[in-house]
């Protein structure tokens, strides 16, 4: 779905993926500078609105771009040496290190992408097609860790993203607890008949589901099929918490997927102490 993003690419591509070649740039003129915000965006290279969003998204996580920015290049390489036999370049957190820089340093209106979906083996389709940002977050976590292993930044997504949830089923009869632990990089929420991020975190996390009359659960303890209670409770949560929402669902009557746009609130600060649990 997006090109060969988990492809460690060693060597910057010397023609685009449409079957022209790239021209040699002239001399490019002098880029509109930033407005009053001070602030860099985007270009959109076609469909790209979710990527940007998604980059500005890490680039203002101070803990995110400067632990990146602190990953040099005698564990990186340099992009100059991506032609050369026997080199071994890490192009992906390179280019995003070089983005990065010229957002926060390049007196420019909007900063390009195209190096760095280069990077990712992106075609002109790619660029075009408009695809999921929550599936292209983890695919580029996954990719920058690959990318980064062996390095000083090998453990960064997961000392910034990562965060652990347990599913539990409580025994009526015997009081036997069955566990299973989850990993997450991102909570993915309903969207659909839920007011908002915290109704739907007390959906997911509070309400419990009761297993009775013919819905019965099977003990291990037991042997046998009995009543039970079943919850899940973030257990872990990581010093950054993405939340993603679930807003595309789809209408079985006229068999068309649709987006929903109903009100949704987010509260600017939220206690999460009624989701978790002490393990």
């Amino acid at each position: 779905m997006f090109g060969d993003l988990f492809d460690e690419d060693v060597s910057v591509l010397s023609s685009n993926q449409c079957g022209k070649p790239k021209l040699k740039r002239k001399d490019p003129e002098l880029p509109n500078p930033r407005e009053n915000t001070n602030l860099s965006g985007i270009k959109n290279q076609g469909g790209t609105c979710y990527l940007n969003s998604l980059l500005q998204t890490l680039h203002f996580t101070p803990e995110f771009r400067e632990a990146l920015f602190s990953i040099g290049p005698e564990e990186l390489g340099s992009l100059e040496d991506t032609h050369k036999p026997e080199s071994k370049v890490r192009v992906i957190p390179l280019q995003l290190q070089r983005l990065f820089a010229q957002l926060l340093l390049l007196d420019q209106h909007a900063a390009s992408t195209a190096d760095l979906t280069d990077s990712f083996g992106w075609n002109c389709n790619e660029e075009m097609r408009q695809h999921d940002v929550q599936e292209l977050n983890r695919i580029l976590f996954s990719a920058l860790e690959t990318s980064l292993v062996g390095t000083s930044g090998h453990n960064l997504i997961n000392q910034l993203y990562h965060g652990t949830l347990v599913n539990q089923i409580v025994c009526k009869e015997c009081k036997n607890v069955s566990e299973r632990q989850e990993d997450f990089l991102d909570l993915t929420v309903a969207v659909k008949d839920v007011s908002g991020l915290e109704e739907a975190l007390w959906n997911m996390y509070v309400e419990e589901e009761h297993f009775e009359k013919d819905n019965l659960y099977r003990c291990g303890a037991c042997n046998k099929l009995v009543e039970a209670i079943k919850s899940a409770k973030l257990r872990k949560l990581p010093p950054f918490l993405t939340v993603s929402l679930l807003r595309f669902n789809f209408d079985f009557e006229k068999c068309e997927r649709y987006k929903e746009t109903r009100c949704y609130t987010f509260p600017i600060q939220i206690n999460l102490k009624p989701f978790y649990s002490v393990g």
